[in-house]
């Protein structure tokens, strides 16, 4: 399978990824008590993953249009990859922190961990990309970074299965 195949692969599970945000959303809405600070956190992981996976996944294939050479093209996507798995990560976890400060711990507690220790080292890995450190597999640990992305956001799809199968439970 070509790099291109599979970039637009993720792009298509990014964006349905993205699509259940959109019905959880919807889902939630309908709820009766509302949505806890936690769910739209949560929805801001899913989001920031998906969103994130498929705008990665096409910079690569948009910067091949200048005719630059392949290493080129990854070195500079693994770059951006970096600043925006990075500040992402932060982000997300210093909202969570806070949140966690004002009474709102994680639900499902593995899970943010979790998905902050993958995306961490997904950054590292694009950071030593964009650096020129990892040589000839720079496509591959490019690719890598974004499939995190991916399972990080279906990650966060589980969360959300498991509180609606809490709260079908709880309900008489």
């Amino acid at each position: 399978m070509l790099t291109a195949d599979l970039l637009i692969a993720i792009a298509q599970v990014a964006v349905a990824l993205a699509g259940f945000s959109g019905l959880i959303a919807a889902i939630r809405t309908a709820a009766p008590d509302g949505w806890h600070p936690r769910d739209i956190w949560s929805l801001s992981w899913m989001l920031g993953a998906s969103i994130g996976a498929l705008i990665l996944a096409l910079l690569p294939l948009w910067l091949a249009l200048f005719g630059w050479s392949e290493d080129f093209v990854y070195r500079i996507s693994s770059a951006f990859a970096f600043f925006y798995i990075g500040t992402f990560v932060c982000v997300m976890a210093w909202t969570g922190r806070r949140l966690t400060l004002r009474g709102h711990p994680p639900r499902v507690p593995v899970f943010p961990a979790a998905i902050a220790l993958l995306l961490g080292a997904a950054a590292a890995v694009a950071a030593v990309g964009a650096v020129g450190g990892l040589h000839g597999a720079v496509v591959p640990a490019y690719v890598g970074s974004l499939i995190a992305l991916l399972v990080a956001s279906a990650l966060v799809l589980a969360v959300f299965l498991i509180l609606l199968a809490r709260l079908a439970q709880h309900k008489p």
